[in-house]
C-alpha cells in the first residue's frame, strides 16, 4: 500500500461528515498526488522516455503533473469527507475551512481547472470492446489472465506497456489500494490517449468521482486529490489558502507542459512507442 502524505481523522473535525463515510481516518495516498517522472532501470530504454514526453505536451498534462505550489490535504480531505452529489444542478458540494465555506464543483468548473478546451468537439468515449482490441494490438498475453479474460490485468502486458498503464492510472485513477487491473474508466483514458482523442477528461473524472460519493461506503483514501485542489486554487483560492492547516510542498514540472495542445494532425502516442 502506498505510503500516507497526510491522515485527517474523523474525531477531531467540527463538521458533520457524510453519514456513509467512514469512521477511521482519512488519507491522502503518495502515489495520486505527484507524478513521478524517474524511469525505473529495468524500463529504460523501451520507449518510456517518449511517454514521459508526452504526458508533459498532452491534454491530461494537468491532471497528471500540475499542482499547486502548496498542496493543502487538509481542505481536499475535508472536501472528500463532507461532499455529496446535488441532483437537481448536477454539482458536488462541500465545505473547507472547518466548515466555514461552502465549495462546490462541477465537471464544466473541472475541465476549465484542467486546462481544457471548452468551445471544442469532444470525442465519445472508445468502447469497452475498442479498448480490447487496441490492448490486443499492444500485444496484451490473454494467455497470463487465465479464466479471467473479462478482465484487463497489467501482468499481462508487455514490460514497456505495464509501465506505462501503472504510472498512469496511479495519477488519474482513484483507487489506490489495486495495481493490478484496469478499470473500464482507466482503460477508456488510456486508450483515449493512444487514439489521440479529444477526450472530455473533465467531464470523465467527474462522472467518476460522483459514482464513489453515491457508493454504499465511502473510501478512506481521497481520490483525485490533486484536480481537486487545482479546482480550489482556480475558483476557490481565498477560501481555499484560508484555515488550510499545513500544507504539502509539490514542485511543478517543467514549463514545458505549458505548450499549446498538440493538433489533431500530430503523431499519437502508439504510433512512436508502438516499436
Amino acid at each position: 500500500m502506498a505510503a500516507s502524505l497526510f491522515t485527517y481523522s474523523s474525531t477531531s473535525r467540527r463538521v458533520i461528515p457524510a453519514p456513509n463515510s467512514p469512521p477511521l481516518p482519512i488519507h491522502i495516498k503518495a502515489t495520486n498526488v505527484v507524478f513521478n517522472p524517474d524511469i525505473p532501470e529495468v524500463h529504460r530504454g523501451l520507449g518510456l522516455d517518449d511517454f514521459v514526453n508526452f504526458l508533459i505536451s498532452c491534454r491530461l498534462r494537468y491532471a497528471i503533473s500540475d499542482v499547486p505550489s502548496e498542496f493543502f490535504p487538509e481542505q481536499v480531505c475535508e472536501f472528500y469527507y463532507t461532499a455529496t452529489v446535488n441532483e437537481e444542478n448536477n454539482a458536488i458540494t462541500g465545505t473547507i475551512g472547518h466548515g466555514r465555506h461552502s465549495v462546490f464543483i462541477t465537471a464544466e468548473l473541472l475541465s476549465t481547472a484542467l486546462r481544457l478546451p471548452l468551445f471544442e468537439p469532444f470525442s465519445e468515449p472508445p468502447t469497452i470492446e475498442r479498448c480490447k482490441r487496441m490492448f490486443d494490438q499492444l500485444g496484451y498475453d490473454h494467455s497470463k489472465a487465465g479464466t479471467r479474460s473479462a478482465l484487463i490485468l497489467r501482468q499481462c502486458m508487455t514490460p514497456g506497456w505495464k509501465f506505462f498503464t501503472a504510472a498512469l492510472c496511479k495519477c488519474v485513477g482513484h483507487n489506490s489500494r489495486s495495481g493490478d487491473q484496469l478499470s473500464n474508466y482507466e482503460q477508456q483514458v488510456v486508450c483515449s490517449l493512444l487514439l489521440n482523442k479529444r477526450l472530455d477528461y473533465g467531464a470523465l473524472f467527474f462522472d467518476q468521482l460522483v459514482q464513489l460519493l453515491r457508493a454504499n461506503v465511502r473510501a478512506d483514501h481521497v481520490p483525485f486529490p490533486r484536480w481537486i485542489a487545482l479546482v480550489f486554487d482556480k475558483f476557490f483560492a481565498a477560501d481555499y489558502f484560508s484555515h488550510s492547516g499545513n500544507p504539502i510542498q509539490c514542485p511543478r514540472m517543467s514549463v514545458r507542459m505549458y505548450q499549446d495542445d498538440p493538433l489533431d494532425t500530430d503523431i499519437g502516442i502508439s504510433d512512436r512507442m508502438r516499436e
